[in-house]
């Protein structure tokens, strides 16, 4: 039986991995020319991966900026505390002090006005959808948007829902879904790490 329970949990976990980008924009640009001034603006991007960084870690619950429990922190302690640089935890306080008002929905511009404020380098997303079972990491440059590396995790099974299926609203059922996928999203963001200050390291 025993076995057995093993074999269903390796089972349930889906198929994760670790994309990396360091490519250069003007390569790119070089091979074929883009219309869209903004569009080329963004594909110009360099890479100029260093450590020792100031990196911050935002974590989203569906979209939104969420405080992270001592449990959850606790998973990604030890994995941190090897990079090279300082690690500076960004919640909802800091997004509600910030210029930018509505934190509701957030994209890639408002986290990157977030970390600006408190003068990171980089900034690791860590993205929770518990209604998909599906948790998602990606590691930014701050001044540029580039995205170094991403991760992604997704578990096999219903997903965790309120009672009529929509997203859960009760904070200890969220804390618990999260953590779930955190403990199988931990592994993915310590490989990433490592991959990208071996980069760095080049």
């Amino acid at each position: 039986m025993k076995h057995l329970l093993i074999l269903i949990s390796a089972l349930t976990l889906a198929a994760c991995n670790v994309d990396y980008q360091t490519t250069s924009g003007a390569a790119y640009l070089a091979a074929g020319t883009i219309d869209d001034p903004d569009l080329a603006g963004t594909a110009a991007y360099e890479p100029n991966l260093h450590f020792p960084a100031r990196i911050g870690i935002v974590k989203l619950v569906y979209n939104q900026i969420a405080s992270t429990p001592s449990a959850e922190r606790a998973l990604f302690a030890d994995t941190l505390s090897q990079v090279p640089g300082e690690v500076v935890q960004l919640g909802v306080l800091d997004a509600q002090m910030s210029e930018r008002e509505n934190y509701y929905r957030v994209d890639r511009g408002k986290i990157r006005q977030l970390a600006v404020s408190r003068h990171l380098d980089y900034v690791l997303i860590i993205s929770y959808d518990p209604g998909q079972n599906t948790a998602e990491a990606l590691f930014m440059d701050v001044r540029s948007g580039y995205p170094y590396a991403s991760a992604e995790v997704a578990l096999d099974g219903p997903g965790r829902t309120n009672f009529w299926g929509g997203n859960l609203r009760n904070q200890n059922r969220i804390n618990a879904a999260t953590l779930r996928l955190a403990r199988q999203l931990a592994p993915e963001i310590k490989n990433m790490l490592k991959g990208l200050i071996a980069r760095a390291a080049r």
